[in-house]
């Protein structure tokens, strides 16, 4: 019974150890994987580390108004060289999140109320006529043109949603929208 009692002791032992082993080792690769921290910044990022010369940023735009997210490669601005990664969080625009960081790319992004650029949206202008918009460059909308049709021309159950904003994959579903709702009225 005794010899018993050893074996189980020394066994535990043994795992313990190694539940020990494991644990270590597993945080140590999570450090190197750039597993992300509370503060969004990669978990064990040294803070030594400096944003490079020629660095690039990896940005994603998340479009709340269609649940797309574009991701496109900058140049970073010559004027980031040499600020850490909290320095650099400082003098982003309001929005923006640094995601992961090394001194050679910086991985940031951001979320915004509109649609993305892949559509043509209908929403009036300041003066109830319907337009037609793009998001061309990413960060606002811009008008492509004019359509004949007031918000007043839309059955009422239809108002409240051009009022916002419907967005279409191409100019002419927009243009074959506006001409189901008006056809008849």
């Amino acid at each position: 019974m005794r010899t018993k009692r050893i074996r189980i002791s020394a066994l535990a032992i043994i795992l313990v150890g190694l539940s020990v082993i494991t644990l270590a080792i597993t945080l140590s690769r999570g450090a190197q994987l750039g597993v992300e921290g509370e503060d969004g910044l990669t978990a064990g990022r040294s803070d030594a580390a400096r944003v490079a010369a020629g660095a690039v940023q990896l940005q994603t735009i998340h479009y709340q108004r269609c649940g797309h997210s574009v991701l496109r490669t900058v140049d970073s601005q010559p004027e980031w060289a040499g600020l850490t990664p909290d320095e650099l969080t400082a003098r982003l625009d309001m929005g923006w999140r640094v995601t992961d960081f090394a001194p050679d790319r910086i991985t940031m992004s951001k979320n915004v109320m509109l649609f993305c650029p892949q559509h043509y949206v209908l929403m009036p202008d300041e003066t109830g006529q319907i337009c037609v918009w793009t998001n061309r460059y990413g960060d606002g909308m811009e008008r492509v043109r004019d359509t004949s049709v007031t918000l007043a021309d839309l059955p009422e159950t239809q108002r409240e949603l051009v009022r916002v904003g419907v967005a279409f994959d191409s100019e002419s579903e927009a243009d074959a929208y506006l001409v189901e709702q008006t056809s008849g009225r």
